[in-house]
């Protein structure tokens, strides 16, 4: 599944078959190449960051979970970075380990029920998730 294709997914608390936010961003961290978190909008309560591990499924049509409660604010710098948007993978530059430019990512290929990261995308390429080195508020780093 695509990062553009799950963008503004809503997101439903199956307890109360409410919506409760909807999926806004994805922060993706390195070694391996994964899903750690989801950044909503739209948010009913507090929070706007809500934990891989905390979802009940990424399905075609929403994303579940079982409370709501799970949607929490950022513990620590990093995760306040994710909710900041700074970690944002999209659109920012990937560069290789040597400095080369590859172009920037214009998606991401994912797994849904593992959130590994199977590629990045650029215009030209697509670069295996396992490369992932490193993401921070300026560029993507993967291996050469």
């Amino acid at each position: 599944m695509l990062f553009s294709q799950a963008r503004k997914r809503d997101v439903v608390n199956t307890t109360t078959a409410t919506r409760v936010a909807r999926v806004d961003g994805f922060v993706v961290l390195p070694g391996p190449a994964r899903v750690a978190l989801l950044r909503l909008g739209k948010v009913s309560g507090v929070g706007t960051l809500l934990s891989w591990e905390d979802l009940q499924g990424f399905g075609p049509d929403a994303v579940t979970v079982a409370s709501d409660t799970v949607i929490r604010p950022a513990r620590d710098a990093v995760e306040q970075r994710a909710e900041d948007g700074d970690l944002e993978i999209m659109g920012k530059r990937v560069l290789t380990e040597r400095g080369m430019e590859l172009g920037p990512v214009t998606d991401v290929d994912f797994d849904p029920e593992t959130g590994e990261v199977t590629s990045l995308i650029t215009k030209t390429d697509a670069i295996s998730g396992r490369r992932l080195v490193g993401l921070g508020g300026y560029a993507v780093v993967v291996s050469a």
